[in-house]
C-alpha cells in the first residue's frame, strides 16, 4: 500500500538570532523549545497556546528553557524532555561542564553572561514524557512521522527532532548557521568528540533540510563541507566570574 504523507507543517515565529519552531500536526501543535525568560508575554501572542500539545525540549539551556514552566503551564501540553536535561532544568541555571568551551572569541565575551544566567527551574510532572534512550519514541507510537534524535556534544542532553516524510530535521544547538559561530558550529561545546559524532549521524541521516536554534536553516552538505575541522577544532576557554 502507498504511504500517504502526513501533513506536518513547520512555523517558525522567532528570528535570526534565536529561532522558534512550532510544528503543526494532525494531533496538535508541538512548541519546539521555549526562549530567554521572561519571553512569554511576547510569544503567548503569536501562538495558539489552546492548539500547544506538546512542547518538545533540545536542551536545558535558558534561551531554550526559560520560559519552560510558564508554557507548560498556560497551554497544559505534555513536555517531552531528554531525561539527562531533568538536572539542568531543576537547576534553574545554564551547565557548564569541565571540558566546556567556545567556538570563537565572541562566544568567550559572552560567558561570564551565561555563566550568572538563570531560569526558572522545572520539574517533570505525571504524564511528561521523560526519554531515557533514542528507543523511546512517543511520537512515531502516536503515528506521527517524528523520530527524535540523539545529537549530544553541545550539551550532554541534546536531542533532535526528524519529519520522516519531509526528511526535515530540527536540531536544536547540534549545528548552527549564525555568525557568532564559524563554519556551522555551535557557540559552545561540551564535547568535541559526541558533538563530532552527532555530526556524522546528521549526515548519515541525509536530511533534506536543517533547521537550527540560531541562524537560518541550510543544507546538510555544509556539515559535510565542514566536517573536517571539528577534528582539529581547539575551543576558547570560557571566561572565569
Amino acid at each position: 500500500m502507498e504511504h500517504t504523507p502526513t501533513q506536518i507543517r513547520i512555523h517558525e515565529i522567532g528570528n535570526y538570532v534565536l529561532r522558534q519552531y512550532l510544528l503543526e500536526t494532525p494531533l496538535g501543535w508541538i512548541a519546539i523549545d521555549s526562549g530567554y525568560a521572561g519571553g512569554f508575554a511576547a510569544y503567548r501572542k503569536r501562538v495558539p497556546l489552546n492548539e500547544v500539545k506538546y512542547v518538545f525540549l533540545t536542551h536545558a539551556h535558558n534561551d531554550h528553557a526559560g520560559f519552560l514552566g510558564e508554557l507548560l503551564a498556560e497551554s497544559g501540553s505534555t513536555l517531552v524532555v531528554n531525561q539527562a536535561s531533568l538536572p539542568r532544568l531543576a537547576s534553574g541555571k545554564d551547565a557548564m561542564p569541565e571540558g566546556t568551551g567556545f567556538t570563537s572569541r565572541f562566544g568567550v565575551a559572552l560567558s561570564a553572561m551565561m555563566q550568572h544566567s538563570s531560569f526558572p527551574p522545572v520539574l517533570p510532572r505525571e504524564g511528561d514524557f521523560v526519554l531515557t534512550s533514542e528507543q523511546d519514541q512517543p511520537f512515531l507510537a502516536m503515528g506521527l512521522p517524528l523520530r527524535i534524535v540523539w545529537l549530544p556534544g553541545h550539551t550532554a542532553d541534546s536531542i533532535g527532532l526528524y519529519l520522516e516524510d519531509s526528511r526535515e530535521l530540527l536540531c536544536g544547538d547540534a549545528a548552527g548557521n549564525a555568525v557568532i559561530a564559524p563554519a556551522r558550529q555551535a557557540i559552545l561545546i561540551e564535547d568535541v568528540p559526541e558533538f563530532a559524532k552527532s555530526w556524522d549521524k546528521i549526515i548519515a541521516l541525509n536530511p533534506s533540510r536543517i533547521y537550527p536554534g540560531h541562524g537560518n536553516a541550510f543544507s546538510p552538505e555544509d556539515l559535510a563541507r565542514f566536517r573536517n575541522k571539528l577534528d582539529h577544532l581547539k575551543l576558547y576557554s570560557p571566561k572565569k566570574g
